[in-house]
């Protein structure tokens, strides 16, 4: 670093000049205590180089997405101590439960903080639970939880209503796609998703995405044959099965022990 003009000069300086000093000094200072008063955050006690890690910590990572070579979204902190995953059902009533109580938390506490990564693999059980997993799957990532959270909490409503697509006339005669594009409108896929941003040709697009159908089903068939699973919701933290687990009061913990 440059010596700073005037450091080590003779005992015989004029007073003015060490006066003008001490005056920027103090006014640097002041403008360094305005500017993190500004901001709402505590006053620094290490050296000034310290506020780039300080803007790290404060990173909410819920704005961080990615996908796993299978396809399964993964929100949050790539390198968090808590490899957090779930297998999910939509159509599960048990799955709506855990969702209701342990996403906000988990959510606000642990994976905005960098803390733990959650890793969502749909174990698609039926044909409404198909439609709303695909077009979960086109949403941007940012919106992809609060999404599961929304349906899951409509769940009852949704489930019923789509029931009522095998009623239309000339409904057997359909398509596969052309059944599940008939149970996705009936069961107001359309209308949720478009509240949501998603226009009506993003919509139709995703339905019509032949590839996403096929990874979802490969997804699918994975959760259910190759790992086996016992049901949904299923919980492993960093790769371990968690049984048991059914609530947030269940989960937290087990959290917790895994980040010490």
């Amino acid at each position: 670093m440059p010596r700073i003009a005037g450091r080590g000069a003779r005992r015989d300086q004029r007073p003015a000049r060490r006066r003008i000093r001490r005056e920027q000094e103090v006014k640097s200072r002041l403008l360094l205590a305005a500017l993190l008063a500004a901001l709402c955050v505590p006053a620094l006690a290490a050296p000034a180089a310290k506020p780039k890690a300080k803007a790290t910590a404060a990173r909410n990572w819920l704005t961080t997405a990615g996908r796993t070579a299978e396809g399964a979204i993964v929100i949050g902190n790539p390198a968090a101590k808590v490899k957090l995953v779930e297998y999910l059902s939509m159509t599960c009533s048990h799955c709506a439960q855990l969702s209701a109580e342990a996403l906000p938390p988990l959510q606000r506490d642990y994976i905005a903080r960098g803390l733990v990564s959650l890793e969502v693999r749909h174990a698609v059980r039926d044909g409404y639970d198909f439609a709303a997993s695909l077009l979960l799957r086109c949403e941007p990532p940012a919106r992809y939880l609060e999404s599961i959270e929304a349906l899951f909490a409509t769940q009852p409503q949704w489930m019923q209503k789509g029931a009522g697509a095998a009623a239309v006339p000339g409904f057997d005669s359909k398509s596969s796609d052309e059944k599940m594009l008939a149970v996705a409108r009936a069961s107001g896929f359309d209308s949720f998703f478009a509240r949501r941003g998603m226009s009506p040709q993003a919509f139709a697009a995703c339905m019509a995405d032949e590839k996403a159908q096929q990874q979802l089903a490969q997804m699918a068939g994975n959760s259910w044959e190759r790992d086996a699973i016992p049901g949904t919701p299923l919980i492993l933290i960093n790769g371990k099965r968690q049984e048991g687990v059914h609530d947030w009061a269940d989960l937290e913990p087990l959290i917790r022990a895994a980040l010490k």
